[in-house]
């Protein structure tokens, strides 16, 4: 138990392994699995949401397979792989019976296909959850045995896929070695690990083995290297913004520094953990870092402000339900509230303790209560009371065979003999202090000669930094005579840099002159909106695009409608431009006609656009317009447009009546692709002409609305005469004809032509 703390941190770590994305998943799973460290609920969200809307796909023919262009499916592969991700989800989040319920699901599926590969991923997965979810490590091992085994076997032949295997078991191996086996043992274990890292290994990977490594040394108290590993892991992981590993190597060093009397540096570090367990709500890691706060508090004599933070670990403790840890804060506050010299709230806190540990057979957390129990008695000089309370202390701690808590409980028990007038005993209780603190003394100086070679190495180190420093000083002698040669070639460089320089700008006074070219080639020369050519360039793509949206959602490759891809189409005419030049001469028609591009161009808002189609007539397109089957709003909408233009210019006699033809866009809501660009053109310019036709009879502004019916069959426009065919759907019905004309219109004498 003494590596319990080190275990559960590398808990923080266990799931930062999965977030590369495996050879096999899915976008939706690698960023499931990457949401893992910080948000399962997320990742859990995503994995269920995955496994919902995609059926399983028949697995005759290859169930190892990751193909899933078909995104209506999934592949019993990445099936196994969403399971996996949900139980490690669970299992972060301490859901016991959830997480093994999904793994099971996950080998059951396995095994109906013969995965093999995914076999070794599951045999990971277990052996995790027993380890820090179930409290399980001989289970744990016995699995990776067989894991590590097997994949002894495939590494010949599936060397790339098994690799990231081969280490996290190693990884996990090492850490349950931790809990029971000795020190050349345990750095045998890690010493595998960082084989299996390889030459140039992967830096997460990296700099997971450091922590768990220097939180090993941590809990030996080798000092020195735990140090060293664990800042290089907290520097490595910061370069490379890896933010759960900046957490849990910063909680690290807050348990090293705290140790060591840095109290500044622990509670910086303390503080940087606790903002990113914080930031993504993580309950355990939030707690660890609230307790660690409040015991720096407490060792630097600020209770209030511990106090406060035990408190806020409290409540975090009795959501998540864990027995130890609320008894282990109850006694860290009733210890608290003792050095306040608050009996009342001590005696509750300490009753509270022992309660919670008796009732799950927590020895630790009981002997700890027990020892303050029997220190508060002392205090109120009640002997008897302490002495029992710390023989009970002195019992737990015994079957712990926790040295450093049975020599407090010896050194207080000696303390309430003595107080008690019961000297002879006092002396016999310190006498067996006396003789376990030796030991304590004997292992103290071995862990100074490890120290002591630790020091020896970086003094070494330092000898051979100074030597290569003298060599690099007569390098530098060396490299001046070089700089000397180099400067030629500078110089000859420079006055290649300065030909580029001459070019480039050069090629940029041609591309400027390229570009107003292309704005005047796609500007009408009068009016500066954009003409017929820009129309007939992006048009024909636009609509390709749309259609190509419509074609995926009805298919079902889309979930939602696409509506931000249907276009509203007007196309109007404005009758005054063509008699302007012939009433006030050419170069007030010329000054009218750009004021009123200025005007239409500021007044429209994107992503709507609008083309000078010709003279008179204009082009206005507005996507997933809240217009849409609604003519009359959208030609108000050009009609006020106009009638603001004349007052805002003060045009008298002005015939500001507009004639607007208009089609959405798919016109065919069967057969989005049957209308192209210039057929739509044709189908607007038919409108356009009927307003016409309903403006001269009535005097007024009229409009003219073309759609197909729901049911309107591609084949009706199958001849080119597009026309022809709008005039045959509308005699058939399958065109509906929306109109502000209250006479109607004869759609014979409009298009004559076309009948002909």
């Amino acid at each position: 138990m003494r590596f319990l703390s080190a275990a559960l941190l590398s808990c923080t770590l266990l799931f930062a392994a999965y977030a590369d994305a495996r050879l096999y998943s899915t976008p939706i799973l690698a960023e499931a699995e990457a949401l893992l460290p910080s948000a399962p609920e997320k990742a859990l969200e995503v994995t269920k949401r995955y496994l919902l809307q995609r059926r399983l796909a028949v697995s005759t023919n290859r169930p190892h397979s990751n193909n899933e262009s078909d995104r209506s499916i999934r592949t019993p592969l990445n099936t196994v792989h969403a399971y996996l991700i949900t139980a490690k989800a669970h299992s972060a989040l301490g859901n016991h019976d959830a997480a093994w319920e999904a793994l099971d699901k996950a080998k059951s599926m396995a095994e109906e296909n013969a995965i093999k590969h995914a076999k070794l991923e599951i045999m990971l997965t277990q052996a995790n959850i027993l380890f820090y979810l179930d409290g399980k490590p001989d289970d744990a091992a016995a699995i990776l045995d067989i894991l590590l085994s097997n994949i002894t076997e495939t590494t010949g032949r599936r060397p790339t896929s098994t690799a990231r295997l081969d280490f996290e078991a190693k990884m996990l191996n090492a850490i349950i070695t931790t809990e029971n086996e000795t020190e050349t043992e345990s750095l045998a274990q890690f010493a595998d690990v960082e084989k299996a890292l390889g030459r140039q290994p992967d830096i997460e990977q990296k700099v997971r083995y450091q922590i768990a490594i220097g939180n090993y040394y941590l809990g030996i108290k080798s000092y020195e290297l735990a140090l060293s590993d664990l800042l290089s892991a907290y520097w490595l992981a910061s370069e490379n913004d890896l933010s759960a590993q900046i957490a849990s190597a910063s909680l690290s060093l807050t348990k090293l520094y705290k140790q060591q009397g840095a109290m500044d540096k622990a509670l910086q570090h303390a503080n940087q953990a606790a903002e990113f367990y914080e930031q993504y709500d993580l309950s355990r890691g939030l707690s660890e870092t609230q307790t660690l706060l409040a015991n720096i508090y407490s060792q630097q004599g600020r209770y209030n402000f511990a106090l406060v933070h035990y408190f806020n670990a409290l409540d975090i403790e009795n959501m998540l339900s864990r027995a130890t840890n609320i008894a282990n804060i109850n006694v860290s506050i009733a210890s608290t509230y003792l050095k306040l010299l608050r009996y009342a709230q001590a005696d509750e806190y300490v009753n509270r303790a022992i309660s919670v540990a008796r009732n799950h057979d927590l020895t630790q957390p009981l002997a700890q209560a027990l020892l303050l129990k029997g220190e508060r008695a002392m205090l109120e000089n009640e002997p008897d009371i302490a002495i029992d309370a710390l023989k009970q202390a002195m019992q737990n701690a015994e079957s712990l065979k926790n040295r450093g808590l049975m020599l407090e409980c010896l050194a207080r028990l000696s303390q309430a003999y003595e107080q008690k007038g019961d000297f002879k005993q006092a002396l016999q209780i310190q006498r067996r202090f006396d003789l376990l603190n030796k030991r304590n003394e004997s292992q103290k100086q071995v862990q100074e000669a490890e120290s002591f070679k630790y020091r020896q190495r970086v003094i070494e180190r330092q000898l051979q930094l100074e030597d290569m420093q003298r060599k690099q000083a007569e390098d530098e002698e060396i490299i001046v005579e070089q700089k000397k040669i180099n400067l030629f070639l500078i110089g000859s460089l420079a006055v290649i840099l300065l030909i580029l320089v001459l070019r480039h700008r050069a090629a940029r006074l041609r591309q400027h002159q390229l570009e107003d070219l292309q704005k005047e080639l796609y500007a009408h020369p009068r009016s500066g909106l954009r003409n017929l050519r820009m129309l007939n360039d992006r048009l024909s793509n636009s609509l390709a695009k749309s259609s190509a949206h419509f074609e995926q959602w009805y298919l079902g490759e889309m979930i939602h409608e696409p509506l931000s891809d249907k276009l509203s189409f007007a196309m109007f005419e404005v009758p005054f431009l063509k008699v302007v030049y012939l009433q006030h001469g050419y170069h007030q028609g010329l000054e009218l006609e750009r004021k009123l591009g200025d005007y239409l161009q500021t007044h429209i808002e994107k992503p709507a656009r609008l083309y000078h189609f010709s003279d008179a007539m204009f082009i206005y397109i507005e996507p997933n317009a809240e217009t849409l089957n609604e003519p009359e709003k959208l030609a108000g909408k050009i009609q006020s447009l106009i009638d603001n233009f004349v007052q805002e210019s003060r045009l008298k006699d002005v015939d500001d009546r507009l004639r607007i033809g208009m089609a959405d866009y798919p016109f065919l809501p069967r057969a989005f692709t049957s209308i192209n660009d210039k057929e739509l053109i044709d189908i607007l310019l038919m409108a356009t002409s009927a307003a016409r036709q309903a403006s001269k009879l009535e005097h007024t502004s009229h409009w003219v609305h073309l759609s197909a019916i729901d049911s309107a069959p591609a084949a009706c426009f199958a001849d080119n005469n597009v026309r022809q065919a709008c005039l045959d759907g509308i005699n058939t019905g399958l065109i509906k004809v929306k109109t502000s004309a209250l006479r109607g219109i004869n759609w014979q004498t409009v298009h004559e032509s076309d009948k002909n």
